[in-house]
């Protein structure tokens, strides 16, 4: 398994990095050990992956990042986190100003419409970073005041942040959703108009952390 990397490197501030990322991996079998049919993961994490590429795409055309923009799908994340472990090797992490991971955002039972969940939003600055970048649009930032089922630390913003680095996750479902890790998590479940405004306000929430005009608190390892 690889992970997929892309960059635009900044323009102003190259030694700075604002990562977006989210996992193109899946299961092959239910949670209870059964393997009956395809398991497609359209919402875990196609769609994830999707935003990623779509942000990548945006941010190509824009040009004016003064920070380094890095884009990571990773692989193995289903099996532990090991491609975004894996990539913690690679880095400084001083220089990673923010961890933008992207996760579930096809459904939208954990936040309804028109709203994303940022994980561990209590534990850094981000969140109030997105919302004030967000305020007037339509798509609300919502905090994650507890965290019973560990989301925070079962993706791949958690390598990030256990090394200080300022790295949540983007969600609007969660594994109550009932098609999760199931094969009816499919590309026709999915609320494509809902994603796409999630996709933008992510794009419009982070401009300025790549522009450099804000930066996140950083975590406590």
């Amino acid at each position: 398994m690889y992970n997929v990397i892309g960059m635009i490197p900044g323009r102003s501030h190259p030694d700075e990095a604002v990562i977006f990322s989210a996992h193109y991996d899946h299961v092959n079998m239910d949670l209870y050990g059964g393997g009956v049919g395809v398991f497609n993961g359209a919402n875990d994490d196609a769609s994830g992956t999707t935003a990623v590429i779509e942000l990548a795409k945006y941010f190509s055309m824009r040009r004016n990042n003064e920070r380094t923009i890095i884009f990571c799908l990773f692989a193995g994340e289903e099996l532990g986190l090991l491609g975004s472990q894996a990539f913690i090797n690679y880095i400084k992490p001083e220089t990673i100003k923010a961890v933008i991971n992207i996760e579930m955002i096809g459904m939208t039972n954990a936040t309804g419409k028109n709203a994303f969940m940022v994980t561990g939003s209590y534990l850094s600055d981000l969140t109030k970073i997105l919302r004030r970048n967000l305020k007037g649009e339509k798509v609300k930032v919502m905090d994650q005041n507890s965290d019973p089922k560990l989301l925070f630390q079962r993706s791949d913003n958690y390598p990030f942040a256990a090394e200080g680095i300022p790295a949540h996750t983007i969600m609007c479902s969660d594994d109550n959703e009932p098609c999760y890790h199931k094969p009816c998590d499919d590309v026709k479940r999915i609320d494509m108009d809902n994603m796409t405004r999630i996709i933008q306000a992510i794009a419009k929430s982070c401009l300025s952390l790549i522009s450099g005009k804000d930066t996140a608190s950083r975590l406590k390892k």
